[in-house]
């Protein structure tokens, strides 16, 4: 039995991963922006074949220096910090907010929420 190859398209037409014009441009050589992530990554992990305890200390500094980086963009545009709020903050301004649509809507007296912000507020 006589095996006859046959020519078969590339999977990827050399335009996509032919460098020449982007080195003539002055661009970046590489074409997919995943990359460079990659490329850092593997340099933050150090070796090839990482325990867990080690990809997730990498990924964790990692997330760290994304939230670094967009507290700096956010800084450079000029916006605020977010600022935390305890949650026993927005509980309680949840149940000031009820009692206030409790008054507003007619389902309770004026004296009654009074008393009970008198119990909320110390």
């Amino acid at each position: 039995m006589l095996l006859r190859a046959r020519r078969t398209p590339p999977l990827f037409p050399p335009i996509v991963w032919n460098v020449y014009d982007a080195t003539l441009a002055g661009r970046q050589h590489i074409n997919n922006v995943c990359e460079g992530w990659n490329h850092a990554f593997a340099n933050m992990v150090g070796h090839h074949y990482p325990s867990l305890w080690c990809l997730l200390g990498a990924l964790q500094h990692d997330q760290a220096i994304a939230a670094t980086a967009l507290l700096v963009l956010q800084d450079a545009r000029g916006l605020p910090p977010a600022k935390r709020v305890k949650r026993a903050v927005q509980q309680h301004q949840q149940r000031l907010h009820k009692l206030c649509c409790d008054r507003r809507d007619g389902t309770k007296t004026a004296e009654a929420p009074l008393r009970t912000i008198g119990h909320c507020v110390q």
